[in-house]
């Protein structure tokens, strides 16, 4: 497992307090947070949460007392992560975006709109 400085991981304070009571809600009481590749749907990558332990190929991201674990690869693919409060995304709920997405990758040609 290597801590980085590097921008694993941003959000503000409130997507902190947001995400912290998305947690509790849901009764998961582990600060170990993994964010994972779900796969790719039309609109391009998707990312899933779990609780997980960091391993020697993660990076960790701690914010207060949640550890953000990334593996290096899709750190490096994705340069990093942000999660934006539902305030920040328009209303639209919490989201866990990428720093940056290949346009050129994932989706589907054939989508007729989803």
């Amino acid at each position: 497992m290597e801590t980085t400085k590097k921008e694993v991981l941003t959000l503000s304070e409130g997507a902190y307090n947001e995400f912290k009571s998305f947690l509790a809600s849901n009764n998961v009481t582990d600060s170990n947070i993994r964010i994972s590749l779900a796969g790719y749907a039309c609109s391009g990558p998707r990312f899933g949460l779990m609780v997980d332990a960091p391993g020697a190929e993660d990076l960790v991201a701690t914010v207060n007392d949640i550890n953000f674990i990334v593996e290096k690869n899709l750190y490096e693919e994705f340069e990093g992560f942000q999660i934006l409060s539902s305030e920040e995304n328009f209303g639209q709920g919490m989201v866990l975006r990428p720093n940056k997405v290949d346009d050129s990758a994932g989706g589907c040609s054939s989508c007729s709109g989803c």
